[in-house]
């Protein structure tokens, strides 16, 4: 009499639950990664507006000292730009978060799509289970794009705009009244190294796939 071939044990899950668990368990944890994207982004913005004041108050103080004067403009633009760097990598860790989830609701969407579709009431499709980055990126009924996008652009704009107009009040007064050799060094070496990071800012935001992209989305 024969031995009856052995199956393998029969598997203790099914398999499209435990997909969606998954899917579920990378969700929450993307969106968690948004949130503190978003919390940290907001806390080096604070730090640096208040970097902004300390600067410019030591500034106002110290005016009547040349030297002090000179070092203080020289220098606080390379500190501003590096303050938007930080800050630009948590936009891009927003940006990656939220391009993630819009591509995994799109997915999850499609694995639980019904066969027939049933009228929402809404901007919402009833046959999606998850609305959110489709909603905010143009399924609404205004049909616009609903990212703080002009937040962005004036915090770009107050941080690297304030550098410039600083490195170009620190040449302009070396000029008209000329320091020493050695606080002419600092200044144009200042301004080189800030417009160098001030090019490689502009080079970075260009390069970056996430950004740019203000078109809602079509149906």
């Amino acid at each position: 009499m024969g031995l009856r071939k052995s199956r393998g044990p029969a598997p203790f899950v099914d398999e499209q639950q435990a997909r969606l668990a998954f899917l579920l368990g990378e969700y929450n944890a993307i969106r968690a990664e948004l949130v503190a994207a978003v919390s940290t982004q907001q806390t080096v913005m604070t730090y640096g507006l208040a970097a902004i004041a300390v600067i410019y108050s030591g500034l106002l103080a110290s005016w009547s000292n040349a030297s002090l004067r000179t070092g203080i403009l020289s220098l606080s633009p390379v500190l501003l730009l590096f303050v938007w760097f930080v800050w630009y990598g948590e936009v891009q860790r927003l940006g990656r978060a939220r391009w993630f989830l819009w591509e995994l609701e799109q997915k999850v969407n499609a694995l639980l799509k019904p066969a027939h579709d049933v009228p929402a009431g809404s901007a919402l499709p009833a046959s999606d289970v998850l609305h959110w980055e489709s909603w905010v990126r143009g399924r609404n009924k205004w049909r616009r794009n609903l990212h703080s996008r002009p937040a962005y652009h004036l915090a770009t704009g107050l941080l690297c705009g304030t550098g410039l107009g600083t490195t170009a009040l620190s040449v302009a007064l070396s000029l008209v009244s000329p320091p020493s050799v050695e606080l002419r060094v600092l200044v144009f070496g200042g301004a080189a190294v800030f417009l160098a990071l001030l090019w490689y800012a502009w080079f970075v935001f260009r390069r970056n796939p996430l950004l740019g992209n203000g078109k809602p989305i079509a149906d």
